[in-house]
């Protein structure tokens, strides 16, 4: 479960996660009419936010923002094996890298770490697949990133537009296998129709190729 969302900057509002239902919107004030939208609460920059701090490609989110950079997002979240939890922090500034406390990168195989607590962004994912989707050693077609997108829906991706996929363009059998892990059913053989989805451009080229005289 995630517990708090925080920055090094006042101009930024901590946010409480609680057990069940959490809902963010807007507060209204004597001014509001009700016709006023509850939306403009920051929703979106959350999920962007939280995409950030769980691993996500920095490029174009707006924390790339040149005023931003500077500024340090942290994301406190329940972890197995750690009873208080885990706080993840990074910047714009420095993307590549997370701050982790307490340092949960003390394994063999970690590498790249520049000091106590900090690991790449590739170790952080890794980290997140092994301990909060039990995905170990070879799982092609299913990735943590993958699995957050479909339980962290953006907006931004147009992953609300169906469920079945959480992105617009997103390959059908790339979102069949991941979902198939998702509800606990064999991924593998979804896998296996993925693999046969890729070959099928390669034989329409082949099927043209012994046709053309």
């Amino acid at each position: 479960m995630l517990r708090r969302l925080s920055a090094d900057d006042s101009r930024f509002k901590t946010l409480q996660f609680r057990p069940g239902l959490n809902i963010l919107v807007s507060d209204t004030t004597a001014r509001s009419a009700t016709t006023d939208s509850r939306n403009g609460a920051g929703t979106t920059s959350m999920i962007e936010l939280l995409h950030f701090l769980l691993g996500a490609q920095a490029d174009g989110m707006v924390v790339m923002q040149r005023q931003l950079r500077p500024v340090t997002f942290s994301l406190d979240l329940d972890w197995p094996g750690q009873p208080a939890g885990v706080r993840v922090s990074r910047s714009g500034a420095r993307a590549g890298m997370v701050g982790l406390e307490p340092d949960i990168t003390e394994s063999p195989g970690v590498m790249f770490r520049q000091a106590r607590g900090t690991a790449p962004v590739a170790e952080w994912n890794r980290l997140i697949e092994s301990a909060l989707y039990g995905l170990h050693g070879d799982h092609p077609g299913v990735s943590g990133r993958a699995l957050l997108s479909f339980t962290i829906r953006r907006v931004t991706s147009h992953g609300f537009n169906e469920p079945q996929r959480s992105f617009s363009r997103q390959p059908e059998a790339d979102a069949t296998t991941n979902l198939a892990y998702l509800l606990g059913l064999d991924w593998q053989l979804a896998g296996r129709y993925r693999d046969l989805a890729a070959r099928a451009p390669a034989r329409k080229e082949l099927r043209r190729a012994v046709n053309d005289p």
